[in-house]
């Protein structure tokens, strides 16, 4: 956007690396916290569905328990959430400086969709409990003590209760998707300095292989993310008591197996993400931080099958841990692709802060002044008529010097204003030096001459 762009600051050479740095971070948080919360969001809305169909008690609590996973704080969504979305806006902005691309407009209209998601989420959540509380409430209703009025009132509430809570999970999820799958847009544009004078729109965007290659590849990380968490929390010491056999049961051998099929296609989206690289982004670095990714997704693949081939959960702590692990690889393999591919702007950028620097300080008086060579001037001016030990067209320097020793003040004097003192010389014409040039000169001459 226009006024972002306005708004920025030239920024040095380090400052962008640092920048760089505070992305990875900010990309690592993001993906990390959106990738459960879409996955638990999504499978909650499917186990609420199947549970109305079937009447199942089991897989109404497990979808209550999946949206309650990750929204068990707002303020906590907010800064995993919200938060880096928009560090992602400003630090674009930054590197995209002086390029016509509107990537900060999408990503700040990906931010509003998600703020969106979030509250609609949270009110599914709540709409989730209120539900139960009103369905509790209506079958007591029919008891003689309860008042006609009240009966009514508990199944108004009721109905639109559940009326909100189907459709803010259901738009909830559409506006995660739709913020998510522009901000891997945006993302892939920013990236692809072949596509900045070309595919800069939003259709092209929306309509290119690497923006859904890239969200295909947040669907997977998010199943697997999800599962991964739900065997985490799940069966920490707190929770498992509370559960009884059939229920952990149910909890484990579902985690456990969309758990093994995510980590087993992982790879394959990352491939598809790989082959949508532009030529010029791909790097030794690159490609170092992938095969390291696709060995730990081979080792959790492993772990996941060791565990439901025993039917136990011994793993689940190290296999989130090593997830979010390949998490942070992905999204430095990305920004090691962004960097190679934008680092003749980043030059640019930085050449355009040695401008800005020297504009400030001579607009504010702080220029620092030149260097100035005595033995340059005299090379450049003097070199002409003069010499140390002979005649050229004045006098030779070691037959004059010794009278001005102690004396480089009045020497300069000379320099600046020449007058004629010696008939037998003509006069020497003013060189036009300003005093600190005269000064230099004059301090050369009077070391260099006794040596």
């Amino acid at each position: 956007m226009q006024f972002l762009d306005n708004s920025v600051l030239p920024q040095s050479a380090p400052h962008l690396m640092l920048l760089k740095y505070l992305l990875v971070l900010t990309f690592i948080i993001f993906f990390t916290y959106t990738g459960i919360l879409f996955g638990s969001l999504s499978l909650s809305l499917f186990f609420n569905k199947k549970s109305v169909k079937s009447g199942d008690k089991l897989l109404h609590n497990f979808s209550k328990k999946l949206i309650d996973l990750i929204t068990f704080n707002k303020g906590v969504s907010f800064a995993l959430g919200v938060v880096p979305l928009l560090s992602a806006v400003f630090c674009y902005a930054q590197f995209l400086h002086l390029t016509s691309l509107d990537v900060t407009g999408y990503l700040l209209l990906s931010l509003l969709l998600f703020a969106a998601g979030l509250i609609l989420t949270y009110t599914y959540k709540y709409t989730f409990h209120l539900k139960d509380i009103f369905q509790f409430a209506d079958e007591k209703k029919d008891s003689a003590k309860t008042d006609e009025s009240l009966k009514s009132e508990i199944e108004s509430y009721s109905g639109k209760t559940g009326n909100i809570h189907r459709k803010s999970g259901l738009y909830g999820l559409i506006l995660l998707a739709v913020a998510v799958y522009l901000f891997s847009g945006a993302v892939q544009l920013a990236g692809d300095t072949s596509r900045w004078q070309t595919d800069n729109s939003l259709f092209g965007i929306i309509f290119s292989f690497s923006t859904l290659f890239y969200f295909l590849q947040f669907l997977v990380l998010s199943l697997a993310l999800t599962t991964s968490a739900v065997l985490y929390f799940f069966f920490n010491t707190e929770n498992i008591s509370s559960f009884d056999e059939t229920y952990r049961s149910f909890v484990k051998s579902f985690a456990l197996s969309r758990g093994l099929v995510a980590v087993v296609l992982l790879p394959l989206v990352i491939a598809l993400t790989v082959v949508a690289q532009p030529i010029a982004a791909l790097s030794f670095g690159f490609f170092e931080i992938l095969t390291v990714a696709l060995i730990l997704l081979l080792v959790l693949s492993i772990m996941f099958y060791i565990m439901i081939k025993e039917s136990s959960i011994k793993y689940r702590a190290s296999a989130i841990y090593l997830l979010i692990i390949v998490v942070a690889l992905l999204v430095i393999k990305d920004h090691f692709a962004f960097d190679t591919d934008t680092k003749m702007h980043t030059e640019v950028l930085a050449a355009e802060y040695v401008k800005y620097e020297k504009k400030t300080l001579e607009e504010a008086g702080l220029t620092a002044a030149p260097a100035i060579n005595g033995a340059d001037i005299y090379n450049g001016r003097c070199i002409a008529c003069h010499a140390f030990d002979h005649r050229v067209v004045g006098p030779p320097y070691n037959s004059v010097l010794p009278k001005y020793e102690g004396k480089k003040d009045e020497l300069v004097k000379f320099i600046m204003n020449p007058v004629k003192k010696n008939p037998d010389y003509p006069s020497m014409p003013n060189q036009g030096l300003k005093p600190n040039e005269a000064d230099a000169v004059a301090t050369w001459l009077l070391q260099t001459y006794k040596k």
